[in-house]
């Protein structure tokens, strides 16, 4: 028993409690939190930038391949016969051809013709390759909209396109 009193009574001191060991473990937190900080600040945060940077990329590209898909769907679709297209591309250091229209930001020019005869070469000026691919579209489906109201108007023993 008496192995066992001195036991309980070595852990009981009446010695002055030591702050300095709390206050030293605050202080050694406050600076590994500091540390973890800057390196939150330094090192993900730019990473994460950069990270969502590639993930925009990669969804610009994936959203131009689509536009270009969907693009060339629909022209097959519309030019049943078939049809053609070349883009050029001009950088702000080039001179733009004397038919360029105004605005002179529009610098991507897109030819395209549906191969019928006779084949009718069209142009279009625009801002960017989607813009041009889309206005390609829209300048198909007008054109098949005036066959169809030639055709109708034909079909109606009208004469078109009136003298």
């Amino acid at each position: 028993m008496a192995a066992f009193a001195v036991q309980i009574s070595a852990g009981h001191h009446t010695a002055v409690a030591n702050i300095l060991t709390p206050l030293l473990v605050l202080v050694v937190a406050a600076i590994f939190g500091r540390g973890l900080i800057w390196v939150l600040q330094h090192a993900v945060v730019p990473a994460r930038r950069r990270l969502q940077t590639r993930r925009s990329a990669q969804r610009a590209l994936s959203a131009a391949a689509s536009t270009e898909l969907r693009t060339r769907a629909m022209m097959d679709e519309l030019c049943p016969r078939g049809w053609r297209a070349q883009i050029v591309l001009f950088s702000s250091a080039d001179q733009l051809p004397s038919d360029t229209p105004e605005p002179s930001h529009k610098r991507v020019v897109l030819e395209w013709a549906e191969l019928v005869e006779p084949v009718t070469v069209r142009r279009v000026w625009a801002a960017s390759l989607n813009e041009a691919l889309e206005a390609m579209v829209a300048d198909r489906i007008t054109d098949e909209t005036l066959q169809r109201i030639e055709h109708e108007a034909l079909s109606e023993g009208v004469s078109w396109p009136d003298p």
